[in-house]
């Protein structure tokens, strides 16, 4: 007897009789039932190994402050503006104003500017607009969207 013969002999009187009766152990069907648990413990690993969690760094923000002056501008004098950012190479933002402002639309501001120069770069707020869930001193991020006179969420 080689031990192939032994070892399925072996398998055979390990198994339940029902088990025996019902689907008798031949080679082949041990081997498509080896295979079929290979392939489900490939896709388990495959499964839980994509859904690991992975770090995810948080974009850099680059901020000026409101009355900050670049040190060119200052020396300059006579050239500089008053208590305004001086917006540096790069250093602008994209906001879309919308809602009961003057002038809707995309407005390029300096980084560091707050939803007040947005509203003032929109011409300010229509008469009868609310604005008192707006809060006019947050700073505003590249790409965001203010809109004057909607709704205060819950």
């Amino acid at each position: 007897m080689t031990w192939r013969e032994r070892s399925g002999q072996a398998l055979r009187e390990r198994m339940p009789v029902w088990l025996q009766a019902r689907c008798g152990l031949e080679r082949r069907s041990a081997t498509a039932l080896a295979v079929l648990l290979v392939a489900a413990a490939l896709f388990a690993v495959q499964h839980f190994w994509s859904g690991r969690t992975q770090p995810v760094a948080a974009p850099e923000v680059v901020r000026e402050a409101a009355g900050h002056r670049a040190p060119d501008a200052a020396k300059a004098g006579a050239g500089a503006v008053a208590g305004g950012a001086a917006p540096t190479a790069g250093a602008e933002i994209v906001v879309d104003v919308g809602g009961k402002v003057r002038e809707p639309g995309v407005h390029r501001l300096p980084a560091g500017s707050r939803v007040a120069d947005a509203l003032r770069a929109a011409g300010g707020v229509r008469d009868g607009a609310k604005i008192d869930g707006l809060n006019r001193a947050r700073f505003l991020v590249d790409g965001e969207q203010v809109v004057v006179g909607a709704p205060v969420p819950a």
